[in-house]
């Protein structure tokens, strides 16, 4: 996916007396070389502990990111921003290209993403422990990039007798920096295997141990990545009560006019329930489609999902978009322009010939899109 890149805030401090203190002196380490950093994996536990705060501040998710971001470029020789050629290259899988090297360590920087993620993850472990009891959780984690992130923020949370990760990874260049960067940071008790294939095709060893299956690979309205088409290889193979983050991703048709809009088009990015324009419903919902698919007698092929829908009156029509929310886990959502991956996605529809109807359909090709077509 495209990863934008804000800038860097240095946050102030929100914790007080000697917590005040410690945070200030792992942010303030980010002026000193490598080198200066004793202790880089308890630094990392500390940092990632503060995103679990259910009252942190948007500054102060993107100063700890921005943080572990530097501690992670330094150790694993990857920062998002340079090296080989082969670092700038997707990888194409049986459906779905499968980002660089370069981009999904900079995908580490899309902050709130990242904190959203890292908090399903951690409590999607906790509560995997409720529900299967005295057994060590095994998460196979599929398209890990270069620093597989919500292995080496979440396991220093817990001890190796509690989780054990199996990283899935399609770029080889992407899974050697991930190991690397595992072994520096001493988690290598926590890695139970890796494995360099494509998540689409792969077919799991010992597939009933795992215990949690979780996959970032996508864009907004699930575009262009393979996530719907690993989890459509990766979720049959895998124990039926599987826990899985992300637990769904839907996607919204809204078409408007420039007048709907109060602020006009400068406000089409805040779009939001003062400005409803005439909303479709959901399009395509992630989880009921794939229960679906699966569950046709006989393979369906390229096309995953359609609908189709009344046109609404050329009066509500200047413009349509596509609203897309990640629910992470239970009560942890991405929302519209929250993240790159929740982008909205616009047209103007000025060459729209007569229709009576507005079509749908995803189709698992090398660039998975939710096309949109009139009949």
């Amino acid at each position: 996916m495209h990863c934008q890149i804000r800038l860097p805030t240095l946050a102030p401090c929100w914790k007080t007396g000697w917590e005040c203190s410690k945070w200030q002196s792992l942010r303030l380490g980010a002026s000193h070389p490598m080198t200066r950093i004793k202790e880089p994996l308890q630094t990392i536990k500390e940092l990632a502990s503060y995103l679990l705060d259910p009252y942190i501040e948007p500054m102060h998710e993107q100063s700890i990111i921005e943080r572990i971001h530097e501690i992670f470029s330094e150790m694993a020789l990857v920062s998002g921003f340079d090296g080989e050629d082969a670092w700038h290259q997707d990888v194409q899988a049986s459906s779905g290209m499968a980002i660089s090297v370069n981009e999904a360590a900079r995908c580490l920087l899309d902050f709130h993403r990242t904190t959203q993620f890292f908090k399903g993850m951690h409590t999607a472990i906790l509560e995997a422990q409720y529900k299967f009891p005295g057994e060590t959780i095994q998460v196979l984690y599929a398209g890990c990039g270069p620093y597989a992130p919500f292995l080496t923020m979440v396991a220093p949370l817990f001890t190796p007798a509690e989780v054990q990760f199996t990283l899935l990874e399609i770029n080889d260049e992407s899974l050697l920096t991930a190991r690397k960067l595992v072994s520096e940071l001493g988690l290598q008790p926590y890695l139970r295997e890796g494995y360099l294939s494509d998540a689409t095709l792969f077919q799991v060893p010992s597939a009933m141990d795992y215990h949690l299956l979780f996959t970032e690979t996508m864009d907004t309205a699930l575009e262009r990545e393979p996530m719907v088409s690993i989890l459509l290889n990766l979720l049959p193979q895998l124990r039926p009560d599987v826990l899985l983050i992300p637990r769904n991703v839907t996607v919204e048709a809204v078409f408007f006019k420039e007048s709907d809009l109060s602020k006009g088009m400068d406000g089409l990015w805040e779009l939001d329930c003062q400005d409803e324009g005439h909303s479709l419903g959901t399009v395509l919902d992630m989880a009921e489609a794939i229960q679906e698919y699966l569950a046709l007698p006989q393979p369906a092929g390229k096309l995953f999902h359609e609908v189709q829908y009344p046109m609404p009156e050329p009066a509500q029509r200047d413009y349509f978009a596509l609203f897309t929310t990640v629910e992470v886990w239970e009560g942890i959502f991405l929302y519209k322009n929250e993240s790159d991956i929740t982008d909205l996605r616009v047209r103007k529809l000025d060459d729209l010939p007569p229709c009576d109807y507005v079509n749908f359909e995803y189709l698992l090709v090398e660039e998975p899109e939710l096309k949109f077509g009139v009949s």
